[in-house]
């Protein structure tokens, strides 16, 4: 089997969503791993993200070793970086229903609860999806006969409120956010390439955009994801048959050393529908990592010596949506957005 998206009739599911999507879906097993991702941005300039993991993504362990992070930056640009390990959770299979330690999460793909404590922050917010769960196609990507990586959007967008103490202070949250889960059973870095992902309200609309590349292996074959929302209505289909890409005006990264493109477009075009989503770097850079920050230097030197050279880019800057109809922009809109660059090996675009 090549590199591919599977449909969601080839594995026994619904186009619909279903709630126990939601749950767990791995087990104890070496290679294994799981995630449920938490972001939002909020009307003061601030963001945070929590994420749930049920072990380090780079363990080759058979046992769960979770974990909860929180990822806060306030509208000043400070960032506060906490996590929270606990050998007492609870993950169930029928829905989004998790316990770290203090930290927990539970909803049901429309409403979320999210909870997270340690000594020096105590967060709850609560997010109320305003776009239906949603993932391409059957959300399984294949490589080779047995490995494979799932992702689902459970929220592509959503109104988050909440609060935030650290120490004295008490901070309110109100803003939008986004969920998804991802799963596999082989590690990330030994079947794709690299990535870009981003996701975006403008106005009316929300995006969520992805175009990963397999390994050098498999012809860095591509596997375009885009979803395009308006008023809660998703208005897109199959993006590996509508959707066309291009990265354009490379530089490179003076922290990570790696090759960024400035600009990414999507394009999509079905007939019906004809959309533009352009992102545009701007001076912004959010964060930065190369493997050694990752997963320390000890493992990182491991992995170079394997061939694998990994970073992390989160930038900022503005998306651009066009609709089209008969060559003609009938509706241009722009917007702040941040997006995000993952490479595992050297850099693609030298193999051009």
């Amino acid at each position: 089997m090549s590199v591919k998206l599977l449909k969601s009739n080839e594995i026994g599911l619904t186009d619909k969503v279903q709630i126990e999507e939601a749950g767990l879906r791995t087990i104890k097993k070496s290679g294994n791993y799981e995630w449920w991702y938490f972001d939002s941005k909020y009307s003061d300039g601030s963001s945070l993200v929590i994420i749930f993991y049920t072990k380090p993504v780079t363990s080759f362990k058979s046992k769960f070793e979770p974990f909860v992070s929180l990822n806060y930056i306030n509208p000043n640009g400070k960032e506060i970086r906490v996590e929270v390990k606990s050998k007492d959770y609870y993950f169930s299979k029928e829905r989004c229903d998790i316990k770290i330690g203090d930290c927990y999460v539970k909803g049901d793909l429309n409403k979320y609860e999210v909870y997270f404590k340690n000594e020096e922050v105590e967060c709850k917010i609560y997010l109320n999806a305003s776009v239906p769960a949603w993932r391409p196609d059957s959300g399984h990507i294949c490589f080779d006969e047995k490995d494979y990586f799932c992702w689902l959007p459970s929220v592509p967008e959503g109104i988050v409120e909440g609060k935030l103490q650290l120490k004295d202070e008490v901070i309110n949250l109100l803003g939008t956010g986004y969920h998804d889960h991802n799963w596999g059973n082989k590690l990330m870095i030994l079947l794709m390439n690299d990535w870009y992902w981003g996701r975006a309200k403008i106005n009316d609309y929300v995006v969520v955009s992805s175009y990963i590349y397999a390994k050098k292996k498999d012809k860095y074959k591509p596997i375009p994801i885009f979803m395009l929302a308006k008023n809660g209505e998703i208005l897109t289909k199959d993006a590996a048959k509508y959707l066309t890409y291009e990265e354009k005006d490379h530089e490179r990264d003076s922290y990570t050393k790696r090759f960024v493109a400035k600009t990414l477009v999507y394009d999509y075009d079905d007939g019906n529908i004809h959309y533009r989503i352009t992102y545009k770097k701007g001076d912004e850079n959010i964060e930065r990592q190369v493997m050694r920050d990752i997963v320390g230097m000890p493992l990182a030197c491991m992995f170079y010596i394997l061939g694998f050279r990994g970073s992390y880019h989160r930038m900022g800057g503005k998306v651009i949506l066009e609709k089209i109809e008969n060559d003609i922009i009938v509706e241009r809109l722009e917007s702040k957005a941040m997006w995000e660059q993952m490479c595992f090996k050297p850099d693609r675009i030298k193999a051009k």
